[in-house]
């Protein structure tokens, strides 16, 4: 577990970012932030203590992430079985904290040292869709890790997701939890032909096999699996409706392309096994 205050630090964290607790009147570099004073004096100092202080507002160029990512690679203790683990004992409800690692340790893995390219798609970077500028509160990305949600829509929030899983002791995983990962593949491999990602989400919902789950925390555990392709995905088939709740990779799959199992061995190495 990464902290032993854990239960008494997501408390104190829902008491500010709840969402009527808006601080319309302050701003940090054009974000809102959030009222702090219904934090007691022992809360405010647990949170200082475990670098989680509320509005903490960080301000990041495309190079300045790009050059902080690159050197967190270098130095790191995570790895491709520390953070397929940390994935693993996510799925089973343990700690919902657990689950972005992975995905984020994908993206920090296959960057390389380049200049801004814009895209003509969107405002960020073709190459590895960071943005020119980023600013955002680091606590309030990684309270939301906390609460069992994966996202690949904001890279920039992976940096703090791993240099705070980096402090993480590495885990072990039960043959109890590795077997919840072989069920979830299995009822992915069940689909039929024409399943969509939302049809998909909502069997895995019928069979209850994601504890500690809500329909978008399910959609970040199978996006996990999208980005690491164990669930493979056309990304040319423009299967993205124009308002989902889900976007590429994971809207690129159908029921027929199943699961990726020499993938998933790869990825997730204690399932090989």
């Amino acid at each position: 577990m990464p902290y032993k205050n854990l239960s008494k630090i997501l408390q104190s964290l829902k008491t500010v970012y709840s969402n009527d607790n808006t601080d319309y009147s302050k701003k940090y570099s054009g974000e809102i932030g959030y009222k702090t004073d219904g934090l007691s004096p022992d809360e405010a100092e647990l949170l200082r203590q475990h670098n989680l202080q509320p509005n903490n507002f960080q301000t990041y160029s495309h190079g300045d992430l790009v050059s902080a990512f690159l050197k967190l690679r270098d130095t790191t203790s995570l790895t491709w079985m520390s953070c397929s683990r940390f994935f693993i004992k996510g799925l089973s409800g343990e700690l919902p904290r657990y689950r972005q690692t992975l995905m984020s340790f994908h993206f920090m893995s296959g960057l390389e040292n380049h200049a801004f390219m814009p895209s003509k798609r969107h405002a960020n970077c073709d190459i590895c869709s960071l943005p020119l500028k980023s600013v955002f509160d680091r606590t309030h990305a990684l309270y939301t890790y906390y609460l069992g949600h994966s996202w690949n829509e904001t890279p920039a929030h992976f940096l703090a997701e791993l240099e705070e899983a980096s402090t993480f002791e590495a885990p072990e995983v039960t043959r109890e939890q590795v077997e919840k990962l072989s069920s979830l593949l299995q009822a992915i491999s069940d689909a039929s032909q024409d399943e969509t990602p939302g049809q998909l989400e909502k069997r895995i919902a019928s069979l209850k096999l994601l504890p500690k789950t809500d329909k978008y925390k399910r959609y970040g555990i199978l996006q996990t699996l999208a980005v690491t392709g164990v669930m493979p995905g056309d990304l040319d088939s423009g299967n993205q409706p124009a308002r989902s709740d889900i976007v590429h990779p994971l809207a690129g799959w159908r029921g027929s392309m199943g699961v990726d199992y020499d993938v998933a061995s790869t990825i997730f190495p204690d399932f090989a096994h």
